[in-house]
């Protein structure tokens, strides 16, 4: 978690809290979460299908109150739809039994806005960046560094639940280095909001906060 702008935060330390995808996969891939705030609790899922993984991390506020924020990778390939549904479904579950908390739920969904994953999601979950724009960015894949071309697609996602507001959202790492012009930070683009608890639960002081997801 960052604030959007402030050469101050650069200086800062940010914890790393990771989960790695199970089997031989452990050594190439997982996930993670990066924060400046507290952590009283941490967790992960182990989904179904291709070793994926989503994890959470609980999130003490200055004001003390409590912020679950979700990570996630699902199934990859186009004829994995249905597949990805069911991650979806178990992941849902699993916030669901650990509701209380304000939520966010971020990460590659490998889906597109109008698939059946992507439409389970938002019965639950609204998406912070087509809150405020009334639809999803142009695009978060692929980047200069994944060697694509064309119009591209969305398959990242920045998910709030009910309890939070959001007042901005935002393409993010999508800065070319001018130096090295297919430089990139990553092969997908990612997504921030600004974001606050609704009233009736104290915001952090210093205002809104902002989620990044890759």
């Amino acid at each position: 978690m960052a604030k959007r702008a402030g050469a101050e935060d650069q200086a800062q330390t940010y914890g790393v809290h990771p989960t790695y995808k199970s089997g031989l996969w452990w050594f190439w891939e997982g996930i993670a979460v990066l924060t400046r705030l507290p952590v009283v609790e941490r967790d992960h899922l182990r989904l179904q299908g291709q070793a994926r993984v989503a994890n959470v991390v609980r999130l003490r506020l200055q004001d003390g109150e409590l912020l679950d924020f979700y990570n996630v990778h699902l199934a990859s390939g186009l004829a994995n739809e249905e597949l990805r549904t069911r991650q979806a479904s178990q992941l849902l579950g699993w916030m669901d039994r650990r509701s209380g908390a304000a939520q966010v739920l971020v990460g590659d969904f490998n889906s597109r806005p109008s698939a059946p994953t992507i439409e389970l999601v938002a019965k639950s979950l609204r998406s912070a960046y087509s809150a405020v724009h009334g639809t999803e960015p142009p695009r978060t894949i692929p980047t200069p560094l994944g060697g694509g071309s064309g119009p591209g697609v969305v398959i990242d996602y920045l998910f709030v639940n009910d309890r939070i507001e959001v007042h901005d959202a935002w393409v993010t790492f999508d800065r070319v280095d001018d130096r090295q012009p297919p430089l990139v930070a990553s092969d997908h683009f990612g997504l921030a909001a600004e974001i606050s608890l609704r009233p009736g639960v104290v915001a952090p002081p210093g205002g809104p906060a902002a989620m990044i997801a890759t």
